[in-house]
């Protein structure tokens, strides 16, 4: 439909509705980052895990970031990185887990974006023990984004940026990247319209399930609720610059088992 308005001069002249900004219209950037994930390439694996992957490689090149990553949060204090754009992306989601701390945490506590676009002036005291990992790989910025519908929420897309912070048409896009997880997460559809949900994500949650299972045996052998053996465990691998999951795996093999002495 046109609209018809009239001019200082009285005259009458037909303009056409104003089109919406291709860069930013939330439909039209959803369609591109969706063909963007149909050429998903050959070598890439089957599956959902591949799937999100593909897409964590995706939005790092898209949006020229240092890295990105999905990680599935089943409740508080849980924590899975279930696909990364690079090892590095995933060691830094990894570092989250172990501390404690960290933008997805609390993208996932507080069920809406974390946007910290400047870590080191503005966030180095919201993060303390996470930050420095992040700033050695080259991460300035960092966004996470829940991946939800409604009030339930299962996992956060945490994009994590160098020197070029998100703007406004870039968040955009963030944004469809982060409904497309969450669509992929849901029910299985992968792009190019496939269904094909299998047991590939199950099976990234084991690599956890030792530090759930090590949990319960520091509660037992240290006599100390399971928030307190977490935190030992925790201490223990950050005193010794250990990686959380490998203590674990130490605890229920039996060949390891910290105190509540971290000194």
């Amino acid at each position: 439909m046109h609209l018809v308005v009239q001019d200082p001069a009285g005259v009458h002249r037909s303009t056409p509705p104003r089109k919406p900004d291709l860069l930013t219209d939330p439909e039209s950037v959803h369609r591109r980052v969706d063909e963007l994930l149909t050429r998903r390439r050959p070598t890439d694996p089957p599956g959902v895990v591949g799937a999100l992957d593909s897409l964590c490689r995706t939005v790092r090149d898209d949006l020229d970031l240092v890295g990105a990553t999905v990680t599935l949060i089943p409740s508080i204090g849980t924590h899975t990185v279930c696909a990364a754009s690079s090892p590095a992306a995933r060691r830094l989601d990894e570092a989250q887990f172990n501390v404690g701390e960290g933008p997805a945490r609390d993208a996932f506590v507080a069920r809406r974006p974390v946007l910290a676009a400047d870590l080191e002036s503005t966030h180095a005291q919201r993060w303390p023990g996470w930050i420095p990992a992040a700033l050695a790989d080259g991460v300035t910025g960092v966004y996470s984004f829940p991946l939800h519908v409604g009030a339930a929420i299962f996992g956060v897309l945490t994009l994590y940026a160098g020197e070029r912070a998100l703007d406004q048409e870039r968040m955009v896009t963030a944004t469809a990247f982060a409904e497309l997880a969450t669509e992929i997460l849901l029910d299985g559809t992968l792009p190019g319209g496939d269904s094909q949900w299998e047991p590939d994500l199950g099976r990234t949650l084991e690599r956890h399930a030792y530090v759930y299972q090590a949990q319960g045996m520091v509660m037992v052998a240290l006599g100390v609720t399971l928030a307190e053996a977490l935190a030992i465990m925790r201490a223990h691998a950050w005193a010794n610059g250990d990686d959380l999951t490998e203590l674990a795996g130490e605890i229920v093999a039996g060949q390891r088992m910290p105190s509540r002495d971290i000194s």
